[in-house]
């Protein structure tokens, strides 16, 4: 379990993006695998699709970035 929390966290905190990030990554590879599959020619999605794909990937991360980004544009008490 330990060895889980270093690899999903940065400075010895957990990451839930990261962790979501992960999920996705398998999500979206077993999509492209399926695809692939069931495809006729068993080619690669178009690239819009892969690039869709990639922004469902990296959205949690994407979503914890921005909101640290605009937190610290707030005032400081």
């Amino acid at each position: 379990m330990n060895f889980l929390r270093e690899v999903f966290s940065d400075g010895g905190q957990g990451s839930a993006s990261r962790i979501l990030m992960a999920y996705h990554a398998i999500i979206g590879s077993a999509w492209v695998c399926y695809f692939m599959y069931k495809s006729p020619t068993h080619a690669l999605p178009d690239a819009v699709t892969l690039a869709g794909i990639t922004a469902f990937v990296t959205a949690p991360y994407a979503v914890n970035a921005l909101k640290g980004a605009v937190t610290s544009f707030a005032p400081k008490p």
